[in-house]
């Protein structure tokens, strides 16, 4: 799993394709208008004359998010509102489905299910790169449109992925973990779901960092994505380990649950800790002083993008040839890094909802 201040919606009633095409360069930079400029053949522009008319209804067309833990508070809090408001803009409808735990078998099966009622596009939280890769490929072959948002299932055929890169998320935590030091050395925990290639990917950034600066990462350890897993297993960690002077959660119910352990062993401001995400819960002990660093995503731009790339597959007036779906060619970016941004004692008020 409101209106936030960091998305700038646009005006449903003045919307169109080009407008929208316009929107979606905006936020995926470069990279489409670098590839256009690469054509050796220009694509053709449909007028206005041949395509949608201002004014058109979409209320028809049905736009899927898929994930496992659905209703996450951080999906419900992040994630849905944004997808909503997409929906809004673009006068579709927006669906959200999966189960409530990480159950993999139940996600395969709702994504099927889904596939089955044919929805104009879908978004995939890829959870599982392995398994869901013969579903997606699936619903590809059944003609509706996939994009992954948030995970990726990068060896399916879904046509792009949206969201962070997680090595530099990585990067990123460890650069503030090294400025929570001052230069102290020691072990540092590291906790998340750690069967999952994105958390694979932050571990291997964090380690790029902290390992040449003289500190000695543990071998990560699994949470579940559960608050109370993460206290148990940071509460065994510093008992089990003397030498430790930080630990990092990379899922978004790591940070919190870090911290449980942390004050309960009356570490504050000894251990220095950084997590991923940066719900209520995490901005309070940051402001406590019990973790020093957050790094945050743009999770907002996860489906509300999401939303648009679909459509922008279905809408779009650029084609380059006679039949795009055919040749395999859609007119989005084939990645959309979206970014993080870090958050300390200092700046954390402007982040306070």
């Amino acid at each position: 799993m409101t209106i936030f201040p960091r998305v700038n919606p646009m005006n449903h009633q003045t919307l169109n394709r080009r407008s929208l095409l316009g929107t979606a360069g905006v936020f995926a930079g470069v990279g489409l208008l670098g590839g256009l400029a690469g054509c050796e053949q220009a694509p053709h522009l449909q007028s206005d004359q041949e395509g949608t008319r201002e004014g058109q209804s979409y209320a028809h067309e049905e736009y899927v998010w898929v994930a496992a833990l659905a209703n996450l508070p951080l999906y419900t809090q992040r994630d849905h509102p944004a997808l909503h408001l997409a929906g809004k803009e673009l006068g579709v409808r927006v669906t959200i489905a999966g189960p409530n735990t990480i159950d993999i078998p139940a996600l395969v099966a709702t994504i099927e299910q889904t596939a089955a009622r044919k929805p104009a596009g879908m978004m995939v939280v890829g959870f599982d790169p392995s398994a869901l890769v013969a579903p997606i490929n699936r619903v590809m072959q059944s003609g509706v449109p996939v994009v992954c948002v948030d995970a990726d299932v990068p060896a399916s055929n879904r046509i792009s992925f949206i969201g962070t890169d997680w090595f530099d998320l990585g990067r990123q935590q460890a650069k503030g973990m090294l400025a929570g030091l001052q230069g102290r050395k020691g072990e540092i925990a590291m906790l998340g779901m750690i069967e999952l290639p994105t958390m694979q990917a932050a571990f291997s950034g964090f380690r790029s960092i902290v390992e040449p600066a003289g500190l000695t990462p543990l071998p990560p350890q699994q949470d579940k994505a559960s608050q109370v897993e993460a206290a148990r297993v940071m509460a065994s960690i510093i008992q089990s380990h003397p030498k430790l002077v930080g630990a990092a959660g990379f899922d978004a119910e790591s940070g919190p649950g870090m911290g449980q352990a942390i004050k309960e062993a009356g570490k504050a401001g000894k251990l220095v800790a950084t997590c991923v995400d940066d719900q209520e819960q995490h901005l309070q002990l940051l402001k406590e002083g019990v973790l020093h660093t957050c790094v945050g995503q743009k999770r907002e731009l996860f489906t509300y993008l999401g939303v648009k790339a679909l459509f922008e597959i279905n809408h779009s007036p650029i084609k380059f040839s006679q039949d795009d779906r055919a040749a395999g060619i859609y007119p989005i970016p084939v990645i959309y890094d979206t970014g993080s941004y870090t958050i300390t004692k200092e700046n954390v008020d402007l982040f306070w909802k």
